[in-house]
C-alpha cells in the first residue's frame, strides 16, 4: 500500500524533473496496481460473480486507495467496474434511502486566491448546465453556499481544501470570506445531490479506530448528499478541467456518475496513463 502511494505521489510536485522517466515511472506504478490487486481484489473474485457495480467499505489505510487504478494484467478496475465508495455501512444504507437528484440544476463555486484556475474550471462546468448558478471571485463565499447548496442538484466546489489529521472535523474548504470546515458541513441541509470537491485531497480521512472513515466525504453524505466526487491527492489543474469537462458532459448527457466517472477517467488514462493523472477522484455514495 506505501510503496503503491510512493509511486503515485512522484509525480505530487510537478513532471518537470522526471518528465524523460515518465515511462519508467508509469510502469512501475501500474505494477504496484497489480500487486494490490492480487492482494486485495483477487480474493473477492468469485463473490462477485458477473457483478459490473461494486459498493467498497474499506477498512482503515485502505480508504485512501486508488482503487479504479488496480490492474488485473488486462484493465484497470475502473474500466471493468462502476465503483463507488463509502465512509461506513451505516452512511451507505442511510444513503440508499433517498433517490438521487438528476442532474438539472447546478451551484459552481470557484474562489482562486490560492487555487489559480478555479474560476477559469467553475465557468467551464456552469457552462455545461442549462441551469447553473456560479459565484467565482469575491462572490464566491461562505454565504453563498449555505443560500444555494439545499437547492441544488450538483454542487461544485473549486478551492483550496486542506486535511486535518489531528482533527478531521477541521479539514476544510476554503471560499474567499472563510473556512468551511467538515463539522459545518453537517450542519448543511441538501437534497440528494452530487457534490463535487475539486480540490487537494478532499478524501483523505481519519480512520481512528474504528471502521468509520471521517473527513469532509463523510460530513457531506451526512448532510444529506447522494454522492461525493473527492481527491485523493493534488491533482494537475490542467488535466483536472479536462477531467471535470468529461465527467460532466457525460453527466448532463443522463450518465450515472460512477459511468461518467468511468468515462473521464478512461479518456484521460487514454493521453497520460499514470495512475496520478486519471485515479486521483474517487466516488463515494452511491453510483
Amino acid at each position: 500500500m506505501h510503496s503503491a502511494r510512493f509511486q503515485i505521489e512522484t509525480l505530487r510536485f510537478g513532471t518537470a524533473s522526471v518528465a524523460r522517466h515518465m515511462a519508467t515511472l508509469t510502469e512501475r506504478a501500474q505494477l504496484r496496481m497489480r500487486r494490490l490487486h492480487t492482494l486485495v481484489w483477487a480474493p473477492l473474485a468469485g463473490a462477485l460473480g458477473q457483478s459490473r457495480r461494486v459498493l467498497i467499505i474499506p477498512h482503515a489505510q485502505l480508504g485512501s486507495l486508488p482503487f479504479a487504478a488496480l490492474d488485473d494484467g488486462e484493465c484497470c478496475l475502473g474500466q471493468r467496474y462502476e465503483l463507488a465508495l463509502a465512509p461506513s455501512a451505516r452512511v451507505a444504507l442511510r444513503g440508499f434511502l433517498r433517490q438521487p437528484a438528476s442532474a438539472l440544476r447546478a451551484l459552481v463555486l470557484g474562489e482562486s486566491t490560492r487555487l489559480p484556475h478555479a474560476a477559469v474550471e467553475a465557468r467551464l462546468v456552469a457552462g455545461l448546465f442549462p441551469q447553473a448558478t456560479i459565484y467565482v471571485g469575491d462572490e464566491a463565499t461562505l454565504d453563498a453556499l449555505r443560500a444555494h447548496a439545499g437547492d441544488a442538484d450538483v454542487i461544485h466546489l473549486a478551492c483550496h481544501a486542506q486535511f486535518r489529521s489531528d482533527n478531521p472535523m477541521f479539514s476544510a474548504l476554503y471560499l474567499r470570506d472563510g473556512a468551511l470546515t467538515a463539522e459545518e458541513v453537517e450542519a448543511l441541509s441538501l437534497g440528494p445531490c452530487t457534490v463535487v470537491l475539486s480540490a487537494c485531497e478532499t478524501g483523505l480521512a481519519d480512520h481512528g479506530s474504528g471502521d468509520e472513515n471521517i473527513g469532509l466525504v463523510r460530513a457531506f453524505l451526512v448532510a444529506g448528499a447522494a454522492r461525493v466526487l473527492a481527491s485523493l491527492w493534488p491533482v494537475d489543474d490542467a488535466i483536472t478541467a479536462g477531467f471535470m469537462s468529461q465527467f460532466y458532459r457525460a453527466l448532463c448527457q443522463g450518465s450515472a456518475p460512477a459511468a461518467a466517472l468511468r468515462i473521464a477517467q478512461a479518456e484521460i488514462m487514454r493521453q497520460h496513463p499514470h495512475p496520478f493523472y486519471w485515479a486521483a477522484f474517487t466516488l463515494h455514495g452511491r453510483w
